[in-house]
């Protein structure tokens, strides 16, 4: 009797624990980029953040102020391209490259500002505040997308796949999807540390891609989706 009154309440304790431990696991708080990267043994060679909102003000005047706020001006090389639709101004020096582009879509204007940066940091941070400085805060339904690029020591990209699949399980992230594509393989998943968005009914948050290319092997990491071609 003693035994069956011991287990009883050793049991439920031990439930508690398991508990306890899955629901830290899954609710801590990590920079999922930086553990894929070590994780993978990659080495990063770019990263780059692109804001999408609509606006009424005219699309000359919003690309100027946005450039302005960028503070891409003096030095820059840039390059115009205006027709009806469609008003785009790409800037470029040094490492840093990016463009503003706004399209007109039932009477107002579409606008999409993207910066890259190369180098071997993660300047993710440095580059969405300085676009949102630049943008402003009168707009409110703004989308920011982040992404960034790593070269992979490993010539064997399922292993690297798995490695990062396993870093996502280690976590406790949802809706894991993983495809093949032509190069190699492309997985979405629900972090629930960014912005999500719906894919195919599933909430999801980060999407990454591990490619062959004839240069090398990379992994290129976002929130939440990628919108860079791959």
């Amino acid at each position: 009797m003693k035994k069956k009154v011991l287990m009883v309440t050793i049991i439920p304790m031990m439930m508690f624990f398991l508990f306890i431990t899955e629901l830290s696991v899954n609710s801590r708080k990590v920079d999922l980029f930086s553990e894929i990267l070590a994780r993978t043994n990659s080495n990063i060679e770019e990263c780059g953040v692109t804001a999408v909102f609509t606006t009424d003000m005219n699309r000359e005047n919003i690309v100027g102020q946005i450039l302005k706020g960028l503070d891409f001006y003096d030095g820059w090389n840039s390059s115009i391209l205006k027709n009806e639709q469609t008003y785009c101004v790409e800037f470029g020096k040094n490492s840093v490259k990016g463009y503003i582009e706004t399209m007109q879509y039932e009477n107002h204007n579409i606008v999409k500002v993207n910066i890259v940066k190369c180098e071997r940091k993660n300047s993710l941070s440095e580059l969405k505040s300085k676009l949102q400085k630049s943008i402003g805060n009168q707009y409110i339904d703004i989308k920011y997308y982040e992404y960034l690029k790593g070269k992979v020591e490993n010539s064997d990209i399922k292993i690297v796949n798995e490695q990062i699949l396993n870093v996502l399980k280690d976590y406790g992230v949802a809706n894991i999807d993983t495809v093949s594509i032509e190069n190699g393989y492309s997985t979405t998943a629900y972090t629930k540390q960014y912005n999500s968005i719906k894919s195919n009914g599933k909430l999801i948050d980060f999407n990454y891609a591990v490619c062959k290319y004839s240069s090398g092997n990379y992994i290129i990491i976002g929130t939440p989706e990628l919108i860079v071609t791959y």
